[in-house]
């Protein structure tokens, strides 16, 4: 990292070695924020978790939809920013066959989530994640991670980091064109 740094014209090497939280800054900015990606299609990854009424769902209850996963925590001030952007995409799309689905990955998730959920409105499904929710996901970076499946159950896009609304919506656009 330091020789790219100092190919673009930066030495940080002295400010790296006397703060190691700017070390940590700059690997988050360079490798994580807002990095999208298209996985191998043929990428499989389920879930089988309880909604906060204690429901089961999995990826299969979504056959044949377009499906959204979104990982969240009510700690990450990102993840609720996108919270409230997908709820206002699901109110838009559900009727074209677009499916949300929040799985939320806070230690206590009821006590946290559930108020959360009430306040903003949120209209999709939030499930209750955990370790082995995400243990399956390759390349699990942290919250926010976003999922995207075509109709076909493949996964066609997956943001590491906050996701670009308007990015977002021309895949979907895409996707219901297909």
């Amino acid at each position: 990292m330091r020789i790219w740094l100092q190919t673009i014209g930066l030495d940080l090497s002295y400010k790296i070695k006397k703060s190691p939280l700017l070390l940590s800054f700059l690997v988050l900015f360079l490798f994580y924020c807002g990095k999208d990606s298209h996985h191998n299609p043929n990428f499989s990854f389920d879930f089988s978790l309880p909604d906060l009424e204690g429901k089961v769902h999995s990826r299969s209850d979504f056959k044949d939809q377009i499906l959204i996963v979104d990982f969240w925590a009510t700690w990450c001030p990102p993840c609720l920013e996108e919270a409230l952007k997908l709820n206002d995409l699901y109110e838009r799309y559900r009727d074209k066959g677009v499916q949300v689905v929040g799985i939320a990955l806070d230690k206590d998730s009821l006590e946290l989530v559930e108020p959360f959920v009430k306040k903003n409105k949120i209209t999709y499904p939030i499930l209750v994640g955990d370790q082995r929710s995400i243990a399956c996901l390759k390349d699990f970076k942290g919250v926010p991670t976003t999922i995207l499946f075509d109709q076909k159950g493949r996964i066609w896009k997956r943001f590491d980091g906050s996701f670009d609304l308007k990015h977002l919506e021309e895949t979907l656009q895409l996707l219901l064109e297909e």
